[in-house]
């Protein structure tokens, strides 16, 4: 059953109950109400009787003189104290035939009489504090049944009424919740059978709890597709790359294997070129699945370390690897940070091979503090960048030159790696550059100084 019908079929069955308990607390409010209202009037006149009973003769004359106390359509019986009947008068001949009652005190009863229900009342009378009789005066109660019934088919047809209008508002309502739920299983059918990412329209919505499914709906959507599109231009890219390696590799072992074993020129520059392929291609491999754990949450914990001392050792690794003159400097001493060394070392070797790769001169540590920001630079005197390649340094695979890059086996994702760490720490990475005075990426941490 659908969740429409689902709405529709409850609220109308608990509008219904509702009203069906509301009609018969009405119903038996009014009845109540009226027999209490008759019993008023049938104790009046019966005080009314008595009354008259201890001031004139009305034992004594004829039962006609009854007439005037009995109500319209009722009757007036008076009993003696044997229990014998002394009086009556009825409007009603079938009243005559109501049953004596042998009760001798005060009560009401409602019976049926021929067909039709009659309230009587019984009181009895006293003279000097000594019980004479009875009087009973009854009353037929065709008109309050009547009026019974017919608030009963006010409160019937008016129920019906309002359960029909009940059902076309339940299917309006329905309609009108379920709206932006349809318009979503809609979307993702779509999305299932086109393989698309779609989003579902919230112009003019109300903003309700299925506004923010909605929006928390396209948000999911949003991030699927960035995942996607990254994971399709990452293996298009990692595709590209690796092709061509693979290529120079192929062409080279095709050429040994029709001329180089005959020629020690051929043989020597395949085997140089297959070894420096291979390497590339090991490196590349390396940075691919570096790049691609990046989004994976890391389990490191945070320790304390003193940034001077720290850089200094990676510093002087690269020295000795690398022959260059690596200078570093701080006009603090110690600069203690709590953070992830493992992390930060490895944005630094990122970082400073970079540097050894695109320039032949000296490169600069600088590690300056800031108030609660600290600041660890890393400056090199290449050729620069120029300011149209500046905002896509950071993207995987991304190279200002290709052929520079090939010479040097670089391939686009260094810088893409750095900045995903060094995020992952909470922090920024920033680059300025200018063609012929170098290069100067800066790690920007924050909130991880410990004096």
């Amino acid at each position: 059953m659908k969740i429409s019908a689902k709405i529709q079929l409850y609220s109308s069955l608990f509008l219904s109950i509702m009203l069906i308990l509301l009609s018969v607390i009405v119903l038996f409010a009014f009845l109540w109400i009226s027999v209490e209202r008759e019993e008023d009037v049938l104790e009046d006149q019966a005080s009314l009787i008595e009354e008259k009973i201890q001031e004139s003769g009305l034992m004594a004359g004829d039962a006609a003189l009854l007439e005037a106390y009995t109500l319209d359509d009722g009757m007036v019986r008076i009993f003696g104290t044997d229990g014998s009947l002394v009086k009556s008068f009825a409007d009603e001949e079938d009243l005559q035939g109501l049953a004596v009652q042998s009760v001798s005190e005060k009560g009401y009863d409602f019976t049926k009489v021929d067909g039709e229900y009659v309230l009587t009342y019984r009181h009895p009378y006293p003279d000097e504090g000594k019980k004479l009789g009875m009087i009973e005066i009854t009353q037929p109660q065709d008109t309050l049944l009547d009026h019974l019934s017919t608030l009963a088919l006010v409160l019937g047809g008016a129920s019906l009424f309002v359960i029909l209008l009940s059902v076309l508002a339940g299917k309006w309502l329905a309609k009108l919740i379920l709206r932006p739920i349809s318009v979503m299983s809609g979307t993702m059918l779509d999305i299932e059978k086109s393989g698309e990412f779609k989003r579902i329209p919230l112009a003019g919505q109300s903003k309700d709890e299925l506004q923010v499914m909605g929006e928390s709906f396209n948000r999911m959507i949003g991030r699927l597709e960035r995942n996607y599109d990254q994971q399709q231009q990452f293996l298009s890219d990692a595709s590209h790359e690796l092709k061509t390696p693979i290529t120079v590799i192929e062409s080279y072992s095709s050429l040994l294997k029709r001329w180089g074993m005959k020629d020690a020129a051929i043989q020597e520059e395949a085997v140089e070129a297959i070894h420096h392929e291979a390497i590339r291609m090991k490196k590349l491999t390396e940075h691919l699945l570096q790049a691609a754990s990046q989004s994976d949450p890391a389990d490191d914990n945070e320790e304390k370390i003193e940034l001077i001392s720290f850089c200094e050792q990676i510093a002087q690794t690269f020295r000795r690897t690398g022959n260059r003159d690596i200078e570093l400097q701080s006009e603090a001493k110690e600069i203690y940070a709590k953070t992830i060394s493992g992390k930060l070392e490895q944005v630094l070797i990122i970082l400073l091979d970079n540097a050894m790769k695109y320039s032949d001169s000296g490169i600069q540590i600088k590690i300056t503090r800031q108030m609660d920001e600290i600041f660890i630079s890393v400056k090199d005197q290449g050729p620069g960048i120029s300011p149209e390649h500046l905002p896509h340094v950071f993207e995987r695979f991304y190279r200002v030159d290709s052929s520079r890059a090939r010479k040097t086996g670089g391939n686009g994702l260094g810088l893409s790696i750095a900045q995903s760490l060094v995020e992952s720490l909470d922090g920024k990475l920033g680059i300025q550059s200018e063609l012929g005075e170098g290069t100067e990426v800066t790690i920007i941490l924050s909130h991880q100084i410990l004096i």
